[in-house]
């Protein structure tokens, strides 16, 4: 990118008539701390609102989700060999109540990237997919190709392809996820003295967790070699930046669900879901408290705290919740549902808001601090280059799920070109960054509250006058129904059924604990999943687990 030596600040102050969060009724005059880009002045210019839902009632469609991961439990013997929060956190079991996610889909506006409920609009963040998923930020794109200059790279990568080739030649005739461990579970890959062997085997692992966890494509049941060139550049303690792909992906298929939905073709098959999804199913119940699972594993999560130790989706391991479509529609409609900050604005990413917060951050200490630049790159609008697609990023819609207060948001234009220039979007130069730690409850300005009131009256005019049939209120709706079973059809789906919601997390060891404690207080954080600084080769008990368990 060309150098700029102008400074580019991410949030603007002003003085400004603000409504209280705690009561839309009250205003007051303060100094309102927003996100960029700003509508400009005058009703003229004000942006568009979005279009009202054809249909303002719950709604049920099809859809199949592919994406999903199948059993997180595969990967549990990894926690012992001190890899980062990404990895651990699949190695929690995330239920989806497929009910739920469709009558949120039904909000979603493919022209901002974000649910437009009556009450304001609200989309996932790069903060929670880092906060939920510990995916990183910062690094390469995943779309970089095989470095021609790098021989090591070029050998892991030609070795992994010649594994899914020889696969492919094979009875399988494809490199599904048991086979490709049992290949690195009984031939091993021989070390040329460079540490090339347990580079490749590293790279093995690498390349199945991220198209089952990650990158999820069809065919859903082999290893794909788009993700060679990133288990590669990780395996050798080089980051990639994967939040922002998986997140890319999370949009594209939300657009795909919301054009299904509207569909008059009833005899169109299932929509196929193949983006990670369970990022969607967690922040849904981080966001509404009310759709939640009666029991989670707080004890396990108490906090999204760098270097703790556990991630904070421990709290939803193999809880499940399979609500009525009607209660989930009535608690996404209602304002009072929805929580702004349910892991702190800055948490995920070291800043401690109560002495730092209301201060400046400028472009020196963004350089200098990985924590700072990942919490710069949520803040500001770009394109989101992923595998498939790339997706626009509008934080500045959503300015209150980052702590800041919500003013009517500017138009970001697209480059519309190349993914190398969409990816200069979001890769910007860190010294010309500057933004201010939030440090007071969000709220939104009056200018705001004018320009949605349109918008918010027109859904509440479509919800009174929708069929009553449609919107014909359980006797209990005020509580979902609670009820037992014994097992589940899918591992990972709650789709019209109801179970035991009791938490079966294991417990590790006081020295197992205090082993993973240590690991990930002397990685930085944000580090590539697996470094060879911190790893020995893979031993193959853990292959074997991972084949006995596929």
């Amino acid at each position: 990118m060309a150098e700029c030596e102008e400074e580019e600040p991410l949030v603007q102050e002003s003085t400004v008539p603000v409504v209280s969060a705690a009561d839309p009724s009250r205003r007051s005059v303060r100094l309102a701390r927003t996100l960029l880009p700003g509508a400009q002045h005058g009703a003229a210019h004000l942006p568009a609102l979005p279009t009202l839902p054809r249909d303002p009632g719950p709604v049920l469609a099809p859809a199949d989700f592919r994406g999903w991961p199948a059993c997180p439990l595969l990967w549990k013997p990894w926690r012992e060999l001190g890899i980062l929060d990404a990895i651990l956190t699949t190695t929690y079991r995330v239920r989806r109540d497929e009910g739920a996610l469709l009558q949120l889909a039904a909000f979603w506006s493919a022209a901002t990237n974000t649910f437009s409920f009556p009450w304001g609009e609200a989309t996932v963040t790069l903060q929670d997919v880092a906060a939920l998923a510990g995916l990183p930020l910062v690094g390469d794109p995943v779309r970089a190709p095989v470095s021609e200059s790098d021989d090591l790279e070029k050998e892991v990568v030609g070795a992994l392809t010649a594994v899914r080739s020889a696969l492919h030649k094979s009875k399988k005739k494809r490199a599904f996820y048991g086979a490709w461990a049992k290949h690195f579970l009984e031939e091993r890959t021989p070390d040329d003295g460079g540490g090339g062997g347990e580079l490749v085997e590293h790279g093995a692992f690498l390349s199945l967790w991220l198209s089952s966890f990650v990158l999820p494509s069809p065919p859903f049941d082999v290893v794909r070699p788009e993700t060679f060139p990133i288990a590669a550049r990780l395996a050798r303690g080089q980051a990639v930046a994967l939040a922002p792909a998986a997140l890319a992906s999370i949009y594209n298929d939300l657009s795909a669900i919301k054009r299904r939905l509207g569909s008059r073709d009833k005899e169109e098959p299932p929509f196929m879901v193949s983006a990670p999804m369970h990022i969607l199913q967690v922040w849904l119940w981080e966001r509404f408290p009310q759709l939640r699972p009666e029991k989670t594993n707080t004890a396990a999560a108490p906090d999204d705290v760098p270097g703790g130790g556990v991630p904070r989706v421990a709290r939803w391991h193999d809880v499940c919740t399979a609500l009525d479509t009607r209660y989930v529609h009535k608690v996404l409609v209602s304002p009072e549902s929805f929580e702004w900050l349910p892991y702190g604005s800055t948490s995920s990413f070291d800043l401690k808001p109560e002495t730092c917060g209301g201060c400046w951050v400028r472009g020196h200490d963004i350089a200098r601090s990985r924590e700072l630049l990942s919490y710069a790159r949520c803040l500001h609008p770009c394109e989101l280059v992923g595998m498939n697609c790339i997706e626009m990023y509008r934080p500045h819609r959503v300015a209150r799920q980052l702590g800041f207060d919500q003013d009517v948001p500017g138009n970001v234009v697209r480059v519309n070109s190349t993914w190398e220039k969409a990816w200069d979007t979001y890769n910007i130069e860190a010294k010309n960054l500057s933004f201010i730690v939030p440090n007071h409850e969000p709220g939104v300005t009056v200018k705001y509250a004018q320009w949605w009131k349109p918008y918010s009256s027109a859904c509440d005019t479509a919800l009174a006058n929708a069929p009553a049939a449609r919107m014909k209120r359980l006797r209990h709706l005020g509580s979902p129904v609670k009820t037992k079973m014994e097992g589940l059809p899918d591992a990972n789906s709650c789709k019209e059924l109801h179970m035991d919601t009791a938490i079966r997390v294991p417990q590790p060891t006081q020295d197992a604990a205090e082993d993973t404690q240590d690991e990930r207080m002397r990685l930085p954080l944000w580090r590539c999943p697996i470094a060879p600084s911190c790893m020995s080769s893979v031993p193959w008990n853990v292959w074997r687990n991972v084949l006995s368990m596929s």
